[in-house]
């Protein structure tokens, strides 16, 4: 039985090869083009038929939407209008729900269009122009963002921040914002 011997030209070979796969599949939104920010994206059009789909509606005005266990555990990334940073919250408008499987799509249907907070953990990180900031720049990022994608989790309604009316607003556990302007 011969032994077969690699060479250092054909592991570099296939080095650079899985490195330009690697880049090719990197997710579009991560590069700060103008192309959707996820996959499976719902908006307030998808709510107007999510409740004409068999929800009812009828919620008590203020209570919190009723979203099924299922979504809390998923992590889904948010197109947002950012109203600038306190302390370590962002009060953001949703504007999409994105990366939301189609199972889910009446409970993301219930946030997109409305008020949250995303909260600013210690390891969240933060993207502005393909680049990672840390630090007051990563502060200073985020708390004059106008525009951003927001990773996250949502909490359950009684971890929910208040907005500045008093009312409870979805809380979302931010793992990575991208600044988009």
């Amino acid at each position: 039985m011969r032994a077969t011997k690699f060479n250092h030209v054909s592991i570099h070979t296939c080095f650079v090869a899985v490195f330009v796969a690697l880049l090719t599949v990197t997710p579009a939104w991560a590069l700060g083009t103008d192309q959707p920010p996820g996959e499976n994206c719902v908006g307030e059009a998808e709510d107007a038929r999510a409740l004409a789909a068999g929800d009812s509606g009828g919620e008590e005005e203020g209570a919190p939407p009723k979203i099924s266990p299922a979504f809390y555990r998923r992590a889904v990334t948010l197109d947002v209008s950012a109203d600038g940073l306190d302390g370590s919250a962002l009060p953001i408008s949703i504007e999409e729900v994105c990366d939301v499987p189609k199972a889910r799509v009446k409970d993301a249907a219930q946030l997109a269009g409305s008020d949250g907070v995303a909260l600013l953990l210690p390891r969240t990180t933060v993207w502005q122009d393909g680049a990672q900031l840390a630090g007051e720049a990563a502060t200073t990022a985020v708390e004059g963002a106008d525009t951003a994608l927001v990773r996250g989790r949502l909490t359950r309604p009684s971890a929910w921040r208040e907005d500045e009316d008093g009312g409870r607003v979805a809380t979302f556990r931010a793992g990575r914002i991208e600044v988009t302007d």
